[in-house]
């Protein structure tokens, strides 16, 4: 009995070391790269759902979905602001079992989607280093370019592992530094295209939808990427312990954010459309990829009515795998303004906004990796990881152990022989984003004395603000399956049956003798 209340003093001990560092400006910093992370990821819905429809879903998804998961969000952590966030949530609601699966299952897609980014910066840089996409001949011997690309994505892991370990307020003010200079360029591109606009005289014509194209198949094309670029507000609550007046410094926090990422989509969008990127049917190949693998973009725009002649007039290979990304769409913004496709502005214009896309994965590894890495310490700290995780770094103040043990898993899963589990993502990340909706109706009646923030309107107001992402988050698992096949679900289904096994010995074994976090507790929050 005496070693067990003193493994519980040595856990609680150590969580409270955690430095509270985490205030508006770094908070934004952190929140805005989960969230958004630039205007990368916009491109397919412009290709796939039409400019213009595109335009009404910066505007409706915030409305539909964002606003409705930042009071969600705002009001659990409200109740419940200490390091975990969402795990809590709903163990809280539903008992130990939920709430381990769900900070099991997001944990899980950390591993892939965390791991992603570096992947994708070195692809970026691969643009201004040929050898990470063609191989090299070092000291005689010939390195495949996989291999160059993932030393790359390892130095980029363990130099932000580090930054991690320095602090949650270090990591924080680094994105928000790497968000201003990712910026410049995108900020640049759009004066161009709109001075292009204004230039021109003529505003150009562009189409609701894509020719042939369904209002009902844009919208679930559509919908589904403005909800990847517009969510991801509750996993920066897995830092609780480490922000300063949570209670207040965040949802403030979630609105600044919801500005700059509206901002931040709209604006180069509109001037890439009407600046010269959008005229005569170019607006078809933003975002575009092949349908198989070898056949090229040809294919896959002819339904649309786009011959190869067109795509080798506006400067693309038919048979590239991709279409217009936004460093193609600025190096067109450039072109238009000049008229030279070879001049100094076009490929200015081209080369910084890649600098700006490298910046911008860099930041989404921070942003994403925050909550990635506070997770199992939060579980472990609750006695529902190893109690090795509850380690924290006696200057920095943060759960390094845990920043270090992802740091490797993230390492393994940088690799492009994993690349194929991304499809896990959608169908774990959804349902516990559901889990945590339904967790708020639950705790309402569970326990409805608690001091909170609450969704304002009443039960009328938490029926609105449920139903939208309700209704998102379920076409988003079905249009998986129809896309993606069975194959996906399985292997979601594997790592949540891993989940299931695991609960059982660490709730015997390792939760032994370990008690509950109180989630609710934290000191009075002063003027």
């Amino acid at each position: 009995m005496a070693e067990k209340v003193a493994r519980g003093k040595e856990i609680k001990s150590e969580a409270k070391k955690l430095k509270r560092e985490l205030t508006l400006f770094p908070l934004f910093g952190l929140i805005y790269f989960t969230v958004c992370g630039g205007s990368f990821g916009a491109e397919p819905m412009v290709g796939y759902s039409g400019p213009l429809f595109t335009l009404v879903l910066f505007v409706l998804t915030p409305l539909l979905f964002s606003i409705p998961n930042m009071l969600m969000v705002r009001e659990m952590s409200s109740m419940m602001p200490v390091e975990g966030g969402y795990y809590h949530w709903v163990k809280q609601a539903f008992g130990p079992f939920a709430g381990f699966m769900a900070g099991w299952m997001n944990w899980v897609v950390s591993w892939v989607d965390v791991s992603i980014y570096p992947v994708l910066g070195a692809y970026y840089l691969g643009f201004f280093i040929p050898a990470l996409r063609t191989g090299a001949v070092i000291g005689g011997v010939e390195v495949p370019a996989w291999v160059l690309s993932w030393i790359v994505a390892l130095i980029l892991i363990w130099a932000i592992s580090y930054l991690n370990v320095r602090g949650a307020r270090l990591a924080g003010m680094t994105a928000n530094w790497l968000g201003v200079v990712m910026l410049i360029p995108l900020i640049l591109m759009s004066i161009v295209g709109i001075y292009n606009w204004i230039q021109g005289g003529v505003t150009v014509s562009l189409p609701f939808l894509p020719e042939g194209e369904t209002l009902m198949g844009a919208l679930s094309t559509g919908l589904f990427i403005a909800m990847w670029n517009f969510m991801g507000w509750e996993l920066p609550t897995a830092a609780g312990d480490e922000i300063v007046k949570p209670k207040r410094t965040y949802p403030l926090a979630m609105v600044l954010v919801l500005v700059a990422a509206i901002a931040t989509y709209s604006i180069p969008t509109v001037a890439g459309l009407y600046g010269g990127a959008g005229e005569g049917g170019r607006y078809l190949i933003w975002g575009i990829e092949e349908n198989e693998d070898g056949e090229g973009i040809a294919a896959a725009v002819a339904d649309y009515g786009v011959t190869e002649a067109q795509l080798q007039e506006w400067g693309v290979d038919p048979m590239a795998s991709v279409g217009w990304e936004f460093p193609d769409i600025a190096h067109a913004i450039g072109t238009k303004a000049t008229g030279d496709p070879n001049s100094p502005l076009a490929n200015f214009l081209g080369i910084s906004v890649s600098l700006a896309a490298i910046l911008s994965m860099i930041g989404l590894f921070i942003g994403n990796g925050l909550g990635g890495t506070r997770v199992p310490f939060a579980m472990a700290e609750d006695g529902m990881m190893p109690r090795f995780l509850v380690k924290v770094h006696p200057k920095y103040g943060t759960p390094w152990v845990s920043i270090l043990f992802c740091g490797v898993i993230f390492s393994i899963f940088s690799l492009q022989a994993f690349a194929f589990l991304v499809v896990v993502d959608v169908f774990l990340n959804m349902l516990v984003l559901m889990a945590e909706f339904i967790a708020l109706w639950v705790l309402r009646f569970k326990k409805p004395n608690l001091p909170r923030t609450k969704v304002p309107g009443g039960y009328f107001g938490l029926v609105l603000v449920t139903l939208a992402p309700a209704f998102i988050i379920t076409l988003a698992i079905v249009s998986q399956v129809s896309e993606e096949g069975f194959n996906s679900i399985w292997l979601a289904l594997v790592a949540m049956a891993v989940g299931a096994a695991l609960y059982f010995p660490i709730r015997k074994y390792v939760k032994k003798g370990i008690p509950d976090v109180d989630p609710y507790r934290l000191e009075p929050e002063k003027d």
